[in-house]
């Protein structure tokens, strides 16, 4: 059910790439690259990760978000979710269909099907290129719904759904660190100079 990233032609389009190491205890033990692609019909951001480790036997996961937003009110129009994983393979879609979206999440430990009728403006695909300044949610692909977002000091921000946190890292405007909060040890994802 996901869609491709279309090809651009580099006089109607503008592609941004950004490359991140994701690291745990200080060791990488994988990559993530996301892409801000726009043209003159969509905003469309293309996040991928790829972590590979040894805990007890050969931990493999494969991550692939791809959001389309339209161009003139930067409203999301559909976003999809492969994971591919030693847990399984997991697909999720959020959909507009002209005065609604559709939610059908499905990931590892995690569900949710629903309906949200409001428009969804601001996601965690664009917190990779833009710093939340005065916003106080954020929607939240991956569980398909909204996360809280709290500034804690200059260029960082903590955000929270359910039981989950993470603080972005910000220096002037730009995203150098994400901190994903997990109870065994905490994931860093860190730009690549």
């Amino acid at each position: 059910m996901a869609f491709s990233v279309f090809t651009c032609v580099p006089a109607f389009c503008q592609t941004v790439t950004q490359k991140y190491n994701i690291e745990v205890a200080g060791f990488r033990m994988g990559t993530m690259t996301v892409a801000q692609i726009t043209s003159p019909n969509s905003v469309v951001y293309d996040q991928v990760s790829d972590v590979e480790f040894w805990f007890f036997g050969k931990v493999k996961i494969y991550y692939k978000t791809v959001s389309r937003f339209d161009p003139t009110n930067r409203q999301l129009l559909q976003s999809n979710i492969d994971a591919v994983s030693n847990h399984g393979n997991y697909q999720s879609a959020i959909v507009w269909q002209k005065d609604h979206y559709d939610i059908n999440v499905r990931q590892y430990k995690y569900e949710r099907k629903a309906t949200e009728w409001q428009p969804i403006e601001f996601t965690a695909m664009r917190l990779y290129y833009e710093e939340p300044v005065g916003r106080t949610r954020v929607f939240a692909e991956y569980f398909g719904n909204y996360a809280t977002i709290e500034r804690t000091k200059k260029g960082s921000y903590r955000v929270r759904i359910d039981d989950r946190e993470d603080e972005y890292f910000y220096e002037k405007g730009k995203l150098i660190k994400v901190v994903k909060k997990n109870s065994i040890k905490n994931f860093v994802i860190r730009l690549i100079e």
